[in-house]
């Protein structure tokens, strides 16, 4: 049995890996390419930002069974924001300590739904061992000591974190750590220049330290996230930026004593979490929500929701959930954003429905689970109304119809996954392609690099697999099928 090396590289996009190829500018990510199982269009889940898509692909399941329904999301039951750190800004409005602790310990140990198996438990079960380098869903039964660095206590005021659980090899940068015997030396990548041990470097050294020492887990999952950084301020760069972690990805091949050595003795897994989208420069790609909203009254981003407020705003980025508190707010959100033609889609839950609308036509469409309309993942929906929204291909053939989808690649099981991950009220929108949310306190990207909405530039990102046959197991790969794809092989 090959032990298996996953690596999550944040913003991989298709375009820009097949760009570097056709430049020679990645030899690492060529060679696994060349002898391995390449698609450049594997689809992720919706939110496409990293915290839902970690959760989905550690369980295997969407958000409305693993329960992380985004990045920034609001808590009714302690009616408040949730944020897993994005933006200094808003961590600063809602104090380093509740952020931290909601990205270190509340993720796994409480919002994630005790109802799935994550890969680590599962893999545990099975008598297997695993690892997990730095991704921020890692719930597993063993416990490890929250350790900060004395800056990281000072800003969170010296309050106690509880342990977090991990499997059997662990590391979230210098925060949390499993003890490896010989022990890892240290570097700069473990400073706040380095984010705590949060980045490429601090990864690699993780891994090499492995092979090295034979200390390599069954299974170990790799996340590399300088590439997503670099790519939002500069993602006219993106080949250059890649090129840094194909370096990465040689180091680690040259820890073998050849690189066909490295993918006979190994599986070697790559892909991303999510694409990114160029934003225009311009102050109008920009939808200011506040502005839209203005009359409404919007909770305060830090602290408790009072009950004179009438919705909450949780931005992430080309996604927006707003969460209607009072009855007759969702009409009055629903009918201003459609008076927005930068907006694309804007969707929310009836009864078991979900309905969607957009900021250009006048129509609806809804969909529920289960008709007589089969995708082409075999899953089978009752559709009504404009499929043109969703840019759905509907092929009758008899009593049935096939789904096959354009530009929201998965949107039904995506959608509904995202908006059922909460019992509340929520009205999900999206900004069509150039164009980015603000709100208070939210990071903005003009002229960058951003992500979360349903469009497939942010939605389709690269799979590689190395050293497992050349046999495809997928004619259409989704991130949620890759939990069982790796359990078979490690069975």
């Amino acid at each position: 049995m090959k032990k298996v090396i996953f690596f999550m590289i944040d913003s991989l996009m298709p375009h820009v890996l097949d760009e570097c190829i056709e430049k020679h500018l990645v030899p690492g990510l060529k060679f696994l390419i060349e002898r391995g199982m390449y698609w450049d269009q594997c689809t992720t889940v919706f939110p496409t930002m990293t915290a839902t898509v970690d959760c989905s692909l550690i369980t295997g399941e969407y958000a409305d069974i693993h329960k992380i329904p985004a990045l920034i999301w609001y808590n009714p039951e302690e009616k408040r924001l949730v944020n897993y750190i994005n933006g200094m800004l808003p961590v600063a409005k809602m104090g380093l300590y509740t952020c931290a602790h909601d990205v270190i310990c509340s993720l796994n140990e409480s919002h994630l739904s005790k109802n799935v198996q994550t890969i680590y438990e599962d893999l545990e079960k099975l008598g297997r061992t695993s690892g997990s380098i730095n991704l921020i869903a890692h719930r597993s039964s063993q416990k490890y000591p929250v350790r900060l660095p004395f800056l990281l206590k000072l800003g969170t005021m010296f309050r106690p974190f509880e342990e977090v659980s991990g499997p059997d090899v662990f590391t979230l940068g210098r925060v949390a750590q499993s003890k490896l015997d010989p022990p890892l030396p240290w570097s700069w990548d473990e400073t706040l220049i380095g984010h705590y041990g949060i980045n490429d470097h601090f990864a690699t050294r993780v891994l090499c330290h492995l092979i090295r020492h034979q200390l390599l887990p069954d299974f170990t999952m790799v996340y590399m996230p300088d590439n997503d950084h670099k790519v939002h301020r500069k993602p006219k760069e993106a080949c250059r930026i890649l090129r840094k972690v194909d370096d990465k990805i040689q180091k680690i091949l040259n820890m073998f004593s050849s690189w066909e050595e490295a993918i006979e003795k190994h599986v070697f897994i790559l892909t991303g979490d999510h694409g990114q989208t160029l934003i225009g420069q311009a102050k109008n790609h920009n939808i200011d929500l506040d502005d839209h909203l203005k009359g409404l009254k919007i909770a305060d981003y830090a602290g408790t929701v009072k009950e004179s407020d009438d919705l909450v705003i949780a931005n992430n980025e080309r996604m927006t959930n707003i969460y209607p508190l009072k009855p007759h707010v969702d009409t009055e959100v629903i009918y201003r954003l459609q008076q927005d033609p930068r907006i694309d889609l804007i969707a929310y839950k009836a009864n078991e429905w979900v309905e969607v609308r957009s900021g250009e036509k006048r129509e609806s469409i809804r969909f529920r689970p289960e008709g007589n309309s089969t995708d082409l993942y075999g899953r089978t929906w009752t559709l009504e109304g404009n499929a043109d929204i969703l840019d759905l291909d509907l092929a009758t053939n008899g009593n049935s119809n096939k789904i096959s989808f354009g530009d929201y690649p998965d949107v039904l099981s995506r959608l509904y996954g995202a908006l059922f991950s909460q019992t509340c009220p929520i009205i999900s929108c999206t900004a069509k392609p150039g164009y980015d949310f603000k709100s208070a306190y939210a990071p903005t990207h003009l002229g960058g690099g951003s992500h979360g909405s349903l469009h497939l530039t942010d939605s389709t990102v690269p799979l590689i697999i190395a050293g497992a046959g050349q046999e495809k197991p997928f004619k259409n790969p989704r991130l949620v099928d890759l939990k069982g794809y790796i359990l078979g092989l490690l069975t």
